[in-house]
């Protein structure tokens, strides 16, 4: 005796019914995705952003610094880091310099490595012959557009990844008090033990 295939595997009747917390979970899915994609935008012009002020601000140094050679007045002192160091601190030495506007300057500059008196060594100076540090680079631009836009995505993104766990907690424990009590009212008829 074969049994009935209907009886064993009744036809669909359509999609299976959805309960109010599956509809909560796709429309705060749409809205968790929405606003990683608004994250992603706002981050991508937050670093165009920066790009443009650091690449203005490059632009502005290599206008405003030039390169200029100091000679030095003493020799480096030569002072390790510790004792049986090989490497030497940056030190401070006297030097003159002669700016941009010819006007001849004198003062401390910062070396590295064990110099004579008498080196000349490359330095910056600005407008007004003041030793200042190398024009920033465009790398150096392209880097805090990256960091910054990096950050806004880590952080929006950390967020919602937080906020999307703790909506699939909230909506796994609705689910499995609403099973729970599905269970109290057909779990007799289903095992068979009815009270």
């Amino acid at each position: 005796m074969h049994a009935d295939p209907d009886r064993l595997h009744p036809p669909a009747r359509g999609p299976m019914p959805r309960r109010r917390t599956d509809r909560l979970e796709d429309a705060l899915a749409w809205l968790v995705v929405s606003l990683a994609l608004f994250t992603l935008v706002i981050a991508v012009v937050s670093g165009s952003a920066v790009h443009g002020r650091e690449m203005d601000r490059v632009e502005q140094e290599r206008g405003d610094r030039t390169p200029v050679r100091a000679v030095l007045l003493q020799t480096a002192p030569k002072v390790p880091l510790s004792e049986g160091s090989v490497v030497l601190p940056p030190a401070r030495v006297p030097a003159t310099w002669t700016g941009a506007n010819g006007v001849e300057h004198t003062g401390l500059i910062t070396v590295r490595g064990m110099l004579h008196a008498g080196t000349s060594v490359r330095t910056w100076a600005d407008p007004h012959g003041a030793l200042v540090g190398p024009p920033a680079s465009a790398a150096s631009a392209s880097i805090a557009a990256i960091t910054v836009a990096a950050g806004i995505l880590g952080a929006g993104w950390g967020l919602l990844a937080g906020l999307w766990a703790g909506v699939r907690r909230w909506i796994a424990a609705r689910n499995a008090a609403g099973w729970a009590r599905e269970w109290v009212r057909v779990g007799p008829e289903w095992t068979g033990r009815f009270r």
